[in-house]
Formats: structure tokens, C-alpha cells, sequence
């Protein structure tokens, strides 16, 4: 190719110059041609002859240009520095008014060009005398008009920087204006479009380099560099398209040392791209240094010397750049192939720039050696792009099955571990609450074991999810929710398995907002994963969840005031396993992993924002519901959230059960949910065997237990202003779980969501969605252990009024003979309250739960008449009784009370005391008290006699009759005592109360 590019550009015409002549009137220009003028030159030594009249013929020399014009001029100076001038006559056919342009490509350091004696250029004008002055490198070309047919042409040219050189040693160029500019325009746009190749490949390299942070390779960064020098080399030479204010010989010496720079450059990046540590190239760039410095302060008298030094430099560092490419290529290393190109390339443009320099040859600027090597070291780094892509390719496989083997791993150890951990805390628990004889640093770490066996299940419960959603069996059950009722359930969930003292946690949600369109379940999911990264980040202070809306969704806020985060841990925040290590609690770093994967199933972004010491906020969007959702949401929820079976065998279970449970009565219900959909569809499930009664509220729900007996109560969970949780709490302050039991209705079914209701005082969870069957069967269960627990009590209260002491039959039959003797009257008075007291102990109606209070009252007084007949003044009675009818008391409620008095309160005393028995109205209550003057008790023993009643012989049936009491009416019996003053034992009985429901 450079051969091609030599013959082309040195087929213009030779004209032949002789005797300072050249003849152009044969053979007339074309507009295209440009003329070697070439030939033997008239040459005045050390003479400028323009303006000289001192000058004659005996001093004119002919010179051969292209040529040296050492020999001529060491006949009188002694070396090729000096001056002269060059003189040729061009003979040109008539052709009138006509421009001309001539180029100089290698002469002296300076030149001055005349014309037909007028200066035609003044870029650099000839002196006599050495002068440091500003050279405009690179050729030299002047333009001029004339319509004469004959051209002097004069060139004085000075030289003072070269001993060995100078003169017209380069060819000059002679054609019309547009030829001769053509030409310069051409060459030029070559090394321009050359250079610019150059910078913009820098401009990449240095780019990918730095915006890596210095992470990748550093042969991009030396592969800049060599690219960047190579580019500013090429704007300095040739045509000079960057001319540097600096003297010629300053020029000079700076290109050379920018030429071994390049050198040097190049083979620092071949090392680093072989990975090659070489003493001998490092020694190398050691004396780059010292030798720039001589090669910019040597006077060009010294550089004869240094030529010897440089040639042997530059040819050790050409080994080094070889042999380890011929070696990298022996072992079949495809790199050695594009880098030995790229040498060829170097070598050859290095070879034929020394033969342009040297006049070997004369051709324009050559682009394609650069070009050439840059395509080279492109496809190098091209092909190792692609093994790059390709060994990324492998890994990136093997670390996705890696990956998919550590999530089955993971998944498979989660389901493993479960069953074992869950085993260790529950031995743990039982342990704590049974176990009186640990101290308190055993209980503490019992409680530190539950605590991290706890966090463990969670650990497990999220790597179980995220195996789910990798392998996407996640499945939505959209329906319409209201933010206000799951979020009020999700707080009290918090409140109750963590502890929050110092925290606040507010939801400033109103009940109005308009209800999103989400799967309950996992908005549980992902408001409990935020909360609960927002209490590892906040000691104290608060947690608020708000929320906006536009037209299609709504944004939640939860904004904490605590530690925040950095703008580093923003970035990774959401990424898997990752954990912050200034949070108060360390957890696995999966939770905000899954709760944003569950977010953008919803169809959702979710964003942070955040600031060291300022708290964080962390929002994410979800779809309000639509009308349109509504509609389709509640055909396909009364069809399969609380679906009816859809078989013929859940079908016949279904028909089964019912016929079971239709043969007898079944009881009251109380239903709590905010949402009226689910209202009817469960009351329409259980209507048919049961009295279910609705409301909206856990407050409702607080009232109407208040006025009403009830067999169990059926609550929602996620509830606006009082959560499901909160309502099992409020009900355990009055009754046990066997008193009343609560069933409660959750969309979620993870440890931490069971154990926060049983934790609340719930007997049992239904997951939603569920079936009728399930529903059916489970309200049943709970209903019967209640019935159970009633009828227990009743046979206990029964039998034990049945079991009437021995002594006290014989002690009354012996009061009866006593008064036969004595006053027979008297005695067919005892022996009528005496029969009447048998009569009503066994009374068949004393199996109900409630009588009216006169029949109560009736028992009461005859066996007060009979003990009264017996201790007579040791025994005295006061009645204080009201209004009586519509007043209904469990059987021997007030009998059991009355009769511990007597012998348990007054008969202790030897002078004996008086029993008050009074019915009055306060209020919403009827209050019955017992009120006597004997022994007392202490607070120790009422607390015995109500809690522990089987250590206390005498305490059976007091007991019995506080559960009793707390079972129907919601609040037990109250005992108020003091020590030798006496004891008050009192109850309430609701005014208002449903009696049709016993």
C-alpha cells in the first residue's frame, strides 16, 4: 500500500532544470499538474541577492535540489550552517494573467520567497546572522498572480541550527493555485482526520478507564496515553497543523524526545497487556527522565555523539516490544497477532518518515500506517472484549446455577429447620412459664434464646418467600382493602411481638381513604417488612405512615425519625442479603429485598429518601380500586374467598356437618369486620345453624357484650381504630378463652401473625380465603368446648349443693326432735323451711343457667331460717331488697355466698354476728351483695379461694360461682375484707341484659 501510495504521488512531471532554467512553454500545464522542479539550480553561497548589487556571476554555484547544501557551502564556512540564496527562471507560454503557487516541503530553518523581485511569503524570513526567533514549522507555500511568461524565482534560505544539512532539501512545487492548494488541502485533511481518530479513541479510553474508577485494566489507561501522544505527534509533524511557539531547534529536540515517549509508551502497554514485569523496561523509562533533559539542553554542535546512544536506546526498546510478542504468538496467544501488526505499522511508518526526512523519497502525507494501527490495537481489544463477554458468559452461568443451588439449598435447609427450631422454642417456652425454680439469669437467657429463635423463624419464613417469588409461584388475590384497617392491625401486631417503649408508632390514614386494590396477605407482608426496617433505625422517637392518592394510585409514606442512612447504603438498601451495620438489630437482609419484588408485583414503585441523623422515608405506590375492580372483586370473593365446596365430596362433608350440628342449638354469634362484604357472606355461611348478629367495630363489639350473652365471637383482624388483636385483648381482661371464645380471621398465616393472636387471648385462626366447611367445623369446636365448660359448672355447682353435709342434716333433725318436745309449733315451722330447703337444692331447674332471684332468695331464707333456729342470737339476719322481678341469678349463686358467710364468717366468732343480704339498683346494674361482720380474710386467701379454689376445701363453691358469674355477665364477684371486722361479697348483674339468649 505505501509502495502504491510512493508511485502515485511520484508520477507528476519532471521537468528538468538546467543551468537555473526549466522550460514550460512546450509543454503547457494542466489545471491538476503539479511540477517537480527538480534539477541543477543556480546557488549564491552565503549571499543574498535580492537587492544586492554586489553580486555578479563569479559568484553564483550550480546545486542540485533536492539537495545538501553542505558541500557548497564548506568551501567557505566550514559546515552547512550559513545562508544563501537559490535562483531559477521558469519560461512559461503566454497565457495572460494567471496564479501560480510554489511549496516548499524541506528546507533551512528559515526561507524567504521572491518572485519577479517581490517578496511572495513572509512566514519566515531568511537571516544572515543567528537568531533565536519563532519558526512556523512545516512546508512552505506562497501564492502570486503575473502575466509575464517568464518567473525569477529566488529562495534565501539561513540555517543556523544543522552542521551537517541544510538548503532546499526537499522538492519544490510548482503549479497553478489550485492544483498547489488541492494538494495542501489534501495532505492536511489526512493528518487531520487522522489525528482526530486518535483523540476520539483516547477520549473513549481515558472515559471507560475513569468512570471504572480505576477498576479496570491498566493497559486502557497507557493505551490512552500512546493514543494522546501519537495524535499531538501527528498535529506537530508532517504538514504541521499545530505550530508550537517555540524555536526550530527547540522543535526539533522535543520531537525526538516526544518520539521515544511513544516508544516507551508503547511498551509499557504491551507489558501490561502480557502481564509482563520486566527490570529492563523499568530501567528504561528510569533514564527517559535524565536523557529528555539532554536531549533539550545539548547544543546541535554535540548531537553527533548522542545519535549512536539513540539509535542503540530505541533499538533495545524495539526488542523488548518484539520478542515478547513473537513468544505470546509461539503460545498461541491471538493478542501477539494484533500487537506484531500494530509493530509492523510502527516500524513502517517510523522507516519511511527517516526516508522523507532524509530526501530519500518525496511523497505526501501517508494516514494509513496510523489508521491501520488503530484498527489493530481496535480489534485487539474487540477480541478481548469478547473472550471478556464470553469467560463473563461462563461465570455468569455457573454463578446463576450456583445461585439457584444456594436458594434450593436455602429453601430446603428452611424446611428442615422449622420443625426442629420450632421445637427447641416451644421447650424454651414451656420451660420459662413452668419452670418456678430458675433463677433470674436462667430466665433471662431462656427469654435471649426465645428471642433469637424468634428472629431465626423469620430468617427462615423470608428465605422460604424468596424462593417462592424466584420461582414465581406467587400468586395475587387481589381485593378491595382499606389501608386504615390493615395498618391499624399490622401496628398492634408490632406492639405485641416487639417491644416499643421508647417508640411511637402513628398512622395518620384516615378511615375515609379510599380503599387500594392488593392482596391482603402480602400488603401485610410489605407494610410489616418496612415497619420493621424502620424500628431497626430508630431507638426512640416515632414511625408515621401516611398517605396520598391521585386518580389510579395511592402513595404510602413511613417516615422515621432516626439514625437514617447514607447515600452508599440508599443504592443497596434494597439489594439481597444486604445489611446495615449501624442498624440496632442484624437480620439476614432479605425483607425490603421481598417487600419490593411484592410491590412491583402490585404493579407499584417504591422509593427512599434519606439522611444521615434526619430519619428516613421510605414511600411506595400501589392501585386504588376502581369501581370496575369492585364489582369484579366481589363476584369472584363471594365465590372463593369464602367459597361454598366445589365437589361432590365437600359437598357430602358440608351436608354431613350440617345435619350434626341442626339437631341442636347452637348459640349466639357475634361477627366483628369493617368490611360489610364480609359481614354477609360469613353471617350467610352460619346463619343457617346459628343466631349471628354483625358490627362494623371492635367498639360495637365491646357494647354488645356488654348487654348480651355470647357463644363466641368471630373477628376480622385488620380493623380501622381497634384491630382484632386489640379486641382479644380487651375481651381477656374479662373473660378467659373458656368463658368466651374468639375466633379470628386473617389473610396471613406466618408464625409471627398466629402467635401475636394467640399472644392477644385468641382460641383459634381461620386463614382467608376459607371454605364453609372449614369456617363450619371450627365455630362448632369452639362453641362445644364453651358448652362444655358451662356444663361443667353447673353439674359442679349442682352437685355440690347436692352433697349437703352430714352434720347439717343432723344437726337440723335434732333441732326438729329437740322443738317437738319443747314448742311443736316452732317445729312444724322448721319443718316446713327444712322441706322447703331440700325441695329447692334439688330442684331440676338448678341444672339452667339462670332462675329468677326469688327463687334464689326462697333458698336463701330457709336455710337462713334453719341455721337461725339452731344458733339463735349468735345468728342475726338483715334484708335490704328492692325491686326483684326481672332479675334472673345463676342457681345457688347467691345461696354458695351466703352460706360461706354463716360458717365461714359469723360462726367463727363466739358471740357470733349478723348477715346482710341486700338486692339494690346503681346505674345500669343490679347489685347483690353479702355483707357480714365475722373473722375476715386476708387479700392472700381471696386471691386463693377465687384463682386456686381445689387447695381450699371452703372455697369450691365460691369459685364455682365466680366463673359462673364471669361466663354469663362478663365480671365476677368481689370480695372486700378486712381481718376481725368482716367481709363484703357483691356482684353485678347487667339491667339490660339478653336473657333470650340463655
Amino acid at each position: 500500500m505505501r509502495l502504491g501510495w510512493f508511485f502515485y504521488f511520484n508520477s507528476p512531471t519532471h521537468h528538468t532544470v538546467k543551468n537555473g532554467v526549466v522550460d514550460l512553454r512546450n509543454e503547457p500545464m494542466k489545471e491538476d499538474e503539479v511540477i517537480f522542479l527538480n534539477g541543477e539550480w543556480l546557488f549564491f553561497p552565503s549571499k543574498f541577492i535580492i537587492n544586492n548589487p554586489n553580486v555578479n556571476e563569479t559568484d553564483q554555484q550550480k546545486i542540485q535540489v533536492p539537495g545538501n547544501w553542505k558541500e557548497n557551502m564548506e568551501t567557505i564556512v566550514g559546515s552547512a550552517k550559513g545562508y544563501g540564496s537559490y535562483k531559477l527562471k521558469i519560461l512559461l507560454p503566454d497565457q495572460g494573467e494567471t496564479i501560480y503557487g510554489i511549496q516548499l516541503k524541506e528546507f533551512g530553518s528559515y526561507a524567504s520567497i521572491y518572485v519577479n523581485g517581490k517578496l511572495i511569503n513572509s512566514d519566515n524570513l531568511a537571516e544572515k546572522n543567528p537568531v533565536e526567533k519563532i519558526k512556523k514549522q512545516g512546508p512552505m507555500t506562497a501564492i502570486f498572480s503575473t502575466n509575464s511568461n517568464e518567473i525569477d524565482l529566488i529562495i534565501q534560505i539561513s540555517n543556523f541550527d544543522s552542521f551537517n544539512s541544510g538548503g532546499l532539501k526537499g522538492s519544490v512545487y510548482f503549479g497553478f493555485q489550485s492544483a498547489i492548494s488541492n494538494g495542501i488541502n489534501f495532505s492536511e485533511s489526512l493528518q487531520l482526520l487522522v489525528s482526530a481518530i486518535y483523540f476520539l479513541h483516547c477520549f473513549y479510553a481515558l472515559s471507560i478507564f475513569f468512570i471504572g474508577k480505576g477498576h479496570y485494566e491498566k493497559e486502557l489507561f497507557y493505551f490512552s496515553l500512546l493514543l494522546l501522544l501519537n495524535g499531538f505527534i501527528i498535529l506537530i509533524d508532517d504538514n504541521v497543523l499545530l505550530n508550537l511557539p517555540i524555536a526550530n531547534a527547540l522543535y526539533i529536540k522535543l520531537l525526538i524526545v516526544l518520539l521515544i515517549g511513544l516508544l516507551l509508551l508503547t511498551l509499557k502497554f504491551i507489558n501490561e497487556l502480557y502481564k509482563i514485569k520486566s527490570i529492563a523496561s523499568n530501567i528504561l523509562f528510569v533514564v527517559f527522565v535524565p536523557l529528555s533533559f539532554i536531549i533539550i539542553t545539548t547544543p546541535a554542535l554535540h548531537y553527533a555523539p548522542m545519535k549512536l546512544f539513540l539509535i542503540i536506546y530505541g533499538t533495545f526498546i524495539l526488542t523488548l516490544l518484539i520478542v515478547p510478542t513473537i513468544s505470546a504468538i509461539v503460545k498461541g496467544n491471538i493478542d501477539g497477532v494484533f500487537i506484531l501488526f500494530y509493530l509492523i505499522c510502527f516500524i513502517s511508518n517510523s522507516v519511511w518518515g527517516t526516508a522523507i526526512k532524509t530526501l530519500v523519497v518525496n511523497i505526501p502525507y501517508y494516514p494509513f500506517d496510523y489508521i491501520i494501527s488503530i484498527i489493530v490495537i481496535a480489534l485487539l481489544l474487540i477480541n478481548r472484549h469478547i473472550n471478556v463477554i464470553k469467560l463473563n458468559g461462563e461465570q455468569y452461568e455457573k454463578l446463576v446455577k450456583i445461585d439457584i443451588q444456594k436458594d434450593l439449598f436455602l429453601a430446603n435447609t428452611s424446611h428442615e429447620l422449622r420443625n426442629p427450631l420450632h421445637g427447641i422454642l416451644n421447650i424454651a417456652h414451656s420451660i420459662l412459664e413452668n419452670e418456678a425454680s430458675l433463677t433470674k439469669n436462667g430466665k433471662e437467657n431462656l427469654q435471649l434464646l426465645l428471642q433469637i429463635g424468634n428472629r431465626m423463624t423469620y430468617t427462615l419464613n423470608d428465605l422460604l418467600d424468596l424462593n417462592q417469588l424466584d420461582e414465581g409461584r406467587v400468586h395475587l388475590k387481589k381485593r378491595s382493602l382499606y389501608l386504615h384497617s390493615v395498618i391499624s392491625g399490622i401496628v398492634d401486631m408490632i406492639h405485641f411481638i416487639k417491644n416499643t417503649t421508647n417508640l411511637n408508632i402513628n398512622s395518620d390514614i384516615s378511615v375515609s381513604f379510599p380503599p387500594i386494590y392488593a392482596d391482603e396477605n402480602r400488603l401485610v407482608q410489605i407494610l410489616f417488612n418496612l415497619l420493621h426496617n424502620a424500628i431497626k433505625f430508630t431507638d426512640e422517637g416515632s414511625i408515621t405512615i401516611s398517605a396520598t392518592q391521585d386518580s389510579k394510585e395511592a402513595t404510602i409514606y413511613i417516615r422515621d425519625t432516626g439514625i437514617g442512612m447514607s447515600e452508599d447504603e440508599i443504592k443497596r438498601i434494597f439489594l439481597r442479603y444486604e445489611r446495615s451495620e449501624r442498624a440496632n438489630h442484624q437480620g439476614v437482609g432479605l425483607g425490603l429485598n421481598i417487600a419490593k419484588q411484592l410491590i412491583e408485583l402490585h404493579g407499584g414503585t417504591i422509593t427512599v429518601q434519606s439522611a444521615l441523623g434526619k430519619g428516613t422515608t421510605i414511600s411506595f405506590t400501589l392501585p386504588l380500586a376502581t369501581d370496575k375492580k369492585v364489582s369484579i372483586e366481589n363476584e369472584i370473593f363471594e365465590t372463593n374467598v369464602y367459597s361454598r365446596p366445589n365437589n361432590a365430596k365437600d359437598n357430602d362433608e358440608e351436608q354431613l356437618l350440617d345435619n350434626g350440628l341442626k339437631s341442636k342449638f347452637l348459640g349466639k354469634i357475634l361477627i366483628v369486620d369493617d368490611d360489610p362484604i364480609n359481614l354477609k357472606i360469613i353471617s350467610n355461611i352460619l346463619r343457617e345453624l346459628y343466631n349471628v348478629t354483625t358490627v362494623n367495630s371492635g367498639e360495637e363489639a365491646l357494647n354488645m357484650i356488654d348487654y348480651g350473652h355470647w357463644d363466641i365471637i368471630i373477628s376480622d383482624v385488620m380493623m380501622p381504630k381497634m384491630s382484632g388483636y386489640e379486641l382479644c385483648k380487651t375481651i381477656r381482661e374479662r373473660y378467659s378463652i373458656v368463658e368466651l371464645p374468639i375466633l379470628l380471621l386473617t389473610a396471613r398465616t406466618q408464625p409471627k401473625d398466629v402467635y401475636t393472636g394467640f399472644f392477644a387471648g385468641a382460641n383459634d385462626y381461620v386463614s382467608k380465603p376459607t371454605n364453609a366447611v372449614e369456617l363450619k367445623a371450627r365455630v362448632h369446636s369452639l362453641i362445644a368446648q364453651k358448652h362444655a365448660n358451662q356444663e361443667r359448672l353447673r353439674l359442679e355447682a349442682a352437685y355440690l349443693q347436692a352433697q349437703i353435709k352430714p352434720h347439717f342434716l343432723y344437726n337440723t333433725l335434732n333441732a326438729i326432735s329437740i322443738l317437738g318436745e319443747i314448742d311443736p309449733s316452732r317445729m312444724n315451722d322448721l319443718l316446713h323451711e327444712f322441706g322447703n330447703y331440700l325441695h329447692r337444692s334439688f330442684n331440676p331447674n338448678n341444672m339452667d343457667n339462670l332462675i329468677p332471684i326469688e327463687e334464689e332468695l326462697e333458698l336463701v331464707r330457709s336455710y337462713l331460717y334453719i341455721e337461725s333456729e339452731r344458733f339463735g342470737d349468735r345468728l342475726k339476719i338483715s334484708w335490704d331488697l328492692g325491686l326483684l322481678k326481672g332479675i334472673f341469678v345463676p342457681p345457688l349463686a347467691i345461696q354458695t355466698i351466703v352460706e360461706n358467710a354463716v360458717n365461714h364468717g359469723i360462726l367463727k366468732k363466739l358471740e357470733g354476728g349478723t348477715v346482710v343480704i341486700s338486692v339494690t339498683n346503681q346505674n345500669e346494674y343490679h347489685i347483690v351483695s353479702i355483707r357480714d361482720n365475722g373473722v375476715g380474710m386476708t387479700a392472700s386467701l381471696i386471691e386463693e379461694i377465687l384463682l386456686r379454689p381445689i387447695k381450699h376445701k371452703y372455697g369450691i363453691g365460691i369459685a364455682n360461682t365466680n366463673h359462673r358469674l364471669k361466663q354469663l355477665f362478663g365480671e365476677g364477684i368481689r370480695i372486700e375484707s378486712q381481718l376481725n371486722k368482716g367481709t363484703q361479697v357483691s356482684f353485678r348483674i347487667p339491667k339490660h341484659y339478653d336473657y333470650d339468649s340463655e
